[in-house]
């Protein structure tokens, strides 16, 4: 019984995780209110999703001077907080009702971007010692709730994360691309054109640009990035 609760608990919190008033009407574990109120995403980079300007439209200049190995950027939230906080939950605390909470809005985002649609989803894996500790991979959980609305498969065991890495987050710029260069693997050919990385949170774009890279080897022409958060700045 105490599984059954703790499972429930995850997927409809008894209250809103963020200002805890219980009852009413939720959607998975956040109330109107608080949905409502989460930074959304400006105006930012096509290529690598950074903030530009208000009156800045098209690519940022560091992507325009080095273009990264991926070559769009959609997401759905500004990463600070509350978001930041709810993202921390859904990776250490077993917050998987954040998934359901905050997929529709990056799932609103993408139709209204008008790309192209991938012909597969990969989220960025995990290695399976993190995995085994934490009993799940929240960017799979992502992916599962895009590719079932958008009709998109996964390409999930495509590639694997061969080396346990440090917390990117813990890390400067320059450590996070050593930390994570070398990192993942495929499996297995990509046999497709055009992939979409999908992941909770992006920050320097290290990880989900080593994950291009190895795809870009493999074959993979066009490569999105689709993102529950992204950080303001490049750094």
């Amino acid at each position: 019984m105490e599984i059954v609760r703790q499972l429930a608990a995850a997927i409809m919190p008894a209250a809103c995780l963020l200002c805890g008033s219980a009852g009413g009407e939720r959607r998975h574990g956040l109330c109107p209110g608080c949905l409502q109120d989460l930074p959304v995403t400006g105006q930012s980079c096509c290529r690598c999703g950074a903030a530009l300007p208000e009156t800045g439209t098209g690519t940022c200049g560091r992507c325009l001077a080095r273009p990264p190995p991926f070559d769009y950027t959609v997401s759905a939230f500004a990463y600070h907080y509350p978001v930041d906080h709810l993202i921390h939950g859904l990776k250490y605390r077993q917050w998987l009702a954040v998934c359901r909470a905050l997929a529709p809005v990056l799932i609103r985002r993408l139709r209204a971007e008008g790309q192209a649609s991938p012909e597969a989803l990969l989220p960025v894996p995990l290695h399976h010692r993190r995995l085994l500790r934490r009993g799940y991979n929240q960017a799979r959980e992502i992916a599962r709730l895009l590719g079932r609305e958008l009709e998109i498969p996964l390409a999930g065991n495509m590639a694997l994360r061969r080396r346990p890495t440090p917390e990117q987050a813990r890390l400067s710029l320059p450590a996070r691309r050593r930390n994570i260069r070398g990192a993942f693997a495929l499996r297995q050919p990509p046999g497709y054109r055009h992939l979409a990385i999908v992941d909770d949170v992006m920050t320097s774009g290290a990880t989900v640009g080593e994950l291009a890279r190895v795809l870009r080897h493999g074959g993979v022409e066009r490569i999105d990035v689709w993102v529950l958060a992204r950080t303001q700045g490049n750094s």
